[in-house]
């Protein structure tokens, strides 16, 4: 036992029903102990035992999502994707909080606007979903220096046993400086929104990923002592980037990350269990490792076995990288099938706790991701970066509403795994059974993972090998099947058994309800404990045989497609309806909750009392439901003409859907309401870009001599005039300047670099000029001798050494000028230190006193002092047109040549074009919208780079791919009026096809009638942010 974690422990009733208050006042007054629940000390409202978490004296299963709120820049639609998570079955999202966006420059913490953490903890103590809070201060997330400011990348190097990180991220008192501001503005607010004080957040992360090392305890202790020093009485966890054993009694919770899956090379290359060598590559998503891991449940009983088994990442997508294969290898790679053999396998090892990384990934705007990661943080996941719901959306609510119905799942012990006599070689078998009420599960799946379909009857013990009454238990390939015996559903019933996958279980009028589905054309068992033969009636497409025996009726059954109603009477006890549905069916189940009559504060969050006394299937999401008397007030979306079909109770009579009486409902003989929902319908046309009247202006006016001191200065550039840096990587070679971009407030997205030499004919003639440029994997670079074109970098590699030929034609007598452009894509992220900038330049075959005399700078507009304080600091770059505000809307650029981005321009440089078009899409409808690119290969960067009204929505490279399709949100696009799109051209080759961009679309991805309603825009435009100049 750690003392260190083992703070306090308390005592519950077994059959105690813990009230929706806000307090400890249930729990301290449950009587008849069963449960010794372990807790931080400080509150009793979030404890745990070995086997599950607790809330309020409930033990629950925490089934997450994660997603970012900075990754969807609406405030305004965070609401709409917490509602699809809640509607999936999930009782928790878990967030990253992004300390660059909220501190980006020392001594200023924005929480306003995207920022907004209160915002989003409002939505969800409304919506009734827990919030795991994580704010680093690193994130990693795939996200520019893992969420570290800029500002503090300049810091000293001081320690000296992770070269990569120097003093960042170690209890060096000048990184505690740093940290402080944020984390103590970000702490309050999570301390103000606990659940002890009726808010959502249930458990805060300590750092992130981090690994055993000097210091580092030390590190976790000074931030888990500002937090308690604000306030924070719920448990801290951590997430051990492995089964490393790092960290593990530095917090409360300990837990571990896992990405099993990655696509492997063919056979016989054997696949390197390390993500960032072979993981999240999508190019062979047939192939997969073996089998889940056997090591998790021997891991996490050696390591911390008196805590839940909590995974605070587990892999729930991939994410695409620059020459990558496209989204569609991931979705393979990690779909359905990886879903229920992976999942399933969490809950065979004893996990009780769950996020899933990501749920909704939304996307990397602006200067977000790091430098491998594409402007789409799609990942695959359930809910796609348009805010769609895909296939494993579906999977995702199949098994997170078993386990929000289904209590006695919530403490199980292993009891064995297996390949019985009735079990072929080859499927595995994992026994789980509850202590308390002797509910058993088995979860079957490949003992090597293939594509073969094996069929098998299961000994589920007491003599009894299922099914019983005809047919075999199918087990298809990449797969997993879940057999449930001996457990309590509704008020009274019992299920003997099921092979049929469990979705939830209500009741209804006094009738206790099973729901259960299968795919079509498999054979299904279920066995209800009748005390003799009852009387079984059945509406619906699927066809029943039944059989009584040891006080059970048994229902074999092959789904059919649709929903078929079995009616159960007579049998001594409480009479019961068994719902049987095919699987697509069963994923347009939906269990919508209703607040708990108890009120305050957390009553609509199901673990804590809200309750779910309906089910609707049919429509393609259901958000929220209210009942009040006989009307039951439904709220979501349709994609198509829909079928609604409601299970709900007799004084039912009345049904809206978003507020409009549904007309025609019918209550039929099983009470089962039925009605009719129209489709959306399409009233607007989207503008053809191709006809738009584009406007253009070159952005590279840097190369010009007539470019002088007084334009450097108005268009943002800066004296580059240090001649010393505090970034452990020194520059290689030249001097004096030192030329990174974070040492003069530049930390990221382009940067131009302007350089000045003397020149006359008592000078030699340089030969060439030397560069080494670092700008992080797949970035880019461009290079001028005056207005003369020296050639380009592009490349996969971090740093890349040039050396560029110069003739005596390239030279003026007097000031001679080279430019440079460089550094998309992204940032930074592990080697978060790792200089954005020129490390070693010089003019080869010049002396030491001939070389650069000055140079100057420019990045994002003012820099740290930016003046958008509504898209951030991460939302622009350095280019000219970015300085000046060519993206914003409101821009006067009625003097520029007409010329359309597929014209494009003349020779290697930047160009921007810019075009208006206007939207009217109906308030009552939700129409996913995005910008599409041809797909055809060029030697082109920035255009794609996007912006829609003045926010940067994409970034593409056309010779490494993969992302054509750049989805845009509701409130960057305003949907009833006019928007403003620009584009950057910023060619490195010569060739047409690196000159020019063949085409761009604005397309429609999907409509859906009802949505989150008419979302408001916030798009500052060019007089409010740039009128100055």
């Amino acid at each position: 036992m750690r003392l260190a974690r083992w703070c306090s422990a308390f005592v519950v009733a077994w059959s105690a029903q813990a009230s929706a208050r806000p307090d400890d006042t249930s729990v301290s007054s449950l009587l008849g102990a069963r449960d010794f629940i372990n807790t931080t000390g400080l509150s009793s409202f979030v404890g745990w035992d070995p086997h599950s978490f607790f809330l309020n004296g409930s033990r629950i299963f925490l089934q997450s999502g994660e997603m970012h709120p900075w990754r969807l820049p609406v405030p305004s639609l965070w609401k709409d994707v917490l509602e699809k998570f809640k509607a999936a079955g999930l009782n928790a999202v878990s967030i990253y909080t992004h300390w660059a966006l909220m501190n980006p420059k020392k001594g200023v913490v924005d929480l306003e606007g995207i920022n907004d953490l209160q915002l989003f903890l409002d939505a969800a103590r409304e919506v009734g979903i827990f919030v795991i809070a994580r704010p680093g201060p690193y994130i990693n997330a795939e996200t520019t220096g893992g969420g570290v400011p800029g500002h503090v990348l300049t810091l000293p190097d001081r320690n000296t046993w992770f070269p990569y990180n120097g003093e960042l991220r170690s209890n060096d008192t000048l990184f505690e400086e740093a940290w402080k501001d944020y984390v103590t503005a970000v702490g309050t607010i999570i301390a103000k929104n606990q659940v002890t004080n009726g808010g959502p957040v249930i458990l805060l992360q300590i750092e992130n990923e981090y690994y055993n090392g000097p210091g580092i305890s030390e590190y976790f202790a000074q931030l888990t002592k500002t937090y308690r020093d604000l306030g924070v009485v719920i448990p801290t966890m951590d997430n051990d980037p492995g089964m490393f054993r790092n960290l593990i009694n530095d917090v409360n919770i300990y837990g571990i990350d896992a990405y099993p899956v990655s696509a492997c090379p063919p056979p016989p290359v054997r696949c390197v269990m390390n993500k960032r060598r072979t993981g999240f590559d999508c190019s062979n998503p047939l192939v997969w490792r073996d089998t889940p891991s056997p090591a998790w449940r021997p891991y996490h009983e050696s390591v911390n076995p008196e805590s839940p088994f909590f995974f605070p990442e587990f892999q729930g997508g991939s994410f695409d990288k620059w020459g990558s294969v496209r989204r569609e290898g991931c979705h393979q790679l990690t779909g359905v099938n990886f879903q229920r053999v992976y999942y399933h396998q969490l809950w065979a090892s004893g996990v009780t706790a769950v996020n899933f990384y990501m749920v909704f990934g939304g996307t990397n705007w602006g200067q977000l991701p790091y430098p491998p990661a594409v402007t789409s943080y799609d990942y695959s996941a359930a809910i796609s970066e348009s805010r769609q719901l895909i296939d494993k959306y579906g999977e995702l609510k199949l098994q997170s509403m078993f386990l929000r119905s289904f209590p006695d799942f919530r403490k199980t012990n292993f009891i064995s795994t297996f390949q019985s006599a009735a079990t072929p070689i080859g499927i595995n078998t994992t026994h789980l059974r509850n202590p308390d009420t002797g509910a058993e599960w088995f979860i079957s799946r490949h003992q090597v993972t293939n594509d073969s379909t094996l069929q098998f009857r299961l000994d589920v013990g007491q003599g009894t090998t299922v099914p019983q009454a005809g047919g075999s238990i199918t087990l298809a390939g990449r797969d997993s099947i879940v057999t449930s015996v001996n457990l309590k559903f509704g008020a009274h019933s019992r299920l003997v058994y099921s092979t049929a996958a469990l979705f939830s279980n209500l009741v209804i009028d006094g009738t206790d309800v099973l729901v259960v589905y299968g795919a079509v054309g498999q054979t299904f068992e279920v066995a209800l404990a009748a005390l003799r033969n009852p009387n079984v009636a059945s509406t619906g497409p699927t066809t029943l045989t039944t059989k009584f025996a040891n006080n059970a009726i048994i229902l074999n059954f092959t789904p059919a497609a649709g929903m078929t109603i079995v009616r159960i009477n007579g049998v001594a006890t409480t009479p019961m309806l068994l719902v049987i549905a095919d699987y697509d069916t069963a994923t347009r189940f939906w269990m919508p909750t209703i607040p708990s009559p108890v009120g305050g504060p957390l009553s609509n969050f199901v673990d804590l009392g809200a309750q779910t006394p309906v089910l609707v299937a049919g429509p393609y999401l259901v958000r929220t439901a209210s009942l009040q008397g006989g009307r039951l007030a439904l709220a979501g979306d349709l994609d198509s003409t829909t079928r609604l079909v409601i299970l709900a109770p007799k004084h039912v009579t009345t049904i809206t859907w978003n507020g409009a009486l549904v007309h025609g409902s019918i209550r039929s003989r099983f009470g089962i309401l039925e009605a009719v929902l129209p489709g959306p319908r399409k009233t607007w046309t989207l503008p053809d870009l191709t006809k738009a009247t584009w406007r253009f202006a070159d952005s590279l006016p840097e190369i010009s001599p007539l470019f002088g001191e007084e334009a450097q200065e108005a268009s943002g550039m800066v004296d580059a005039n240090k001649t010393t840096t505090t970034n452990p990587f020194p520059p290689y070679y030249g001097g004096p300047a030192v030329l990174y971009g974070s040492d003069y407030g530049f930390h990221s997205g382009n940067l131009v670099w302007r350089g000045r030499f003397e020149h006359d004919d008592s000078l030699s003639i340089p030969t060439a000029v030397n560069l080494s440029i670092s700008g992080g994997q797949f970035f880019a670079a461009s290079v001028w001798l005056n207005d003369v074109y020296l050639g380009a970098t592009d490349t996969t590699v971090m740093t890349a050494n040039l050396s560029l030929p110069v003739t005596s034609g390239m030279l003026r007598t007097g000031d001679n000028y080279v430019t440079i452009v460089c550094c998309t894509p992204g940032g930074r992220q592990r080697d978060i230190q790792l200089p954005r900038g020129i490390q070693g330049y010089y003019l080869v075959g010049r002396p030491t006193e001939a070389q650069f005399t000055s140079w100057k700078v420019a990045g994002n507009f003012k820099g740290e002092d930016f003046p958008d304080k509504t898209r951030k600091i991460l939302n622009e770059g350095g280019l000219f047109g970015e300085r000046m505000g060519w993206h914003l809307p409101g821009y006067n650029n009625v003097a520029w040549e007409k010329r359309t981005p597929w014209l494009g321009i003349s020779a290697p440089g930047v160009g921007w074009f810019r075009t208006t078009f206007n939207l009217s899409i109906p308030n009552d409808h939700d129409v996913p919208l995005a910008f599409e690119f041809a797909a055809q290969p060029g030697q082109y960067r920035g255009a794609p780079q996007l912006y829609v009204n003045g926010w940067q929505m994409g970034k593409r490279i056309a010779n490494q791919g993969p992302q054509i399709t750049f989805p845009v949100h509701p409130g960057i696009l305003d949907m009833h009026g006019t928007n403003t799109v620009a584009v950057s051209l910023w060619a490195l080759g010569d060739q047409p096809a690196d000159l020019k961009i063949p085409s761009l679309q604005l397309v429609q991805l999907a409509s859906f009638s009802g949505g989150p309603g008419r979302i408001p825009t916030n798009n500052p435009g060019w007089e409010e942010l740039r009128g100055s100049l």
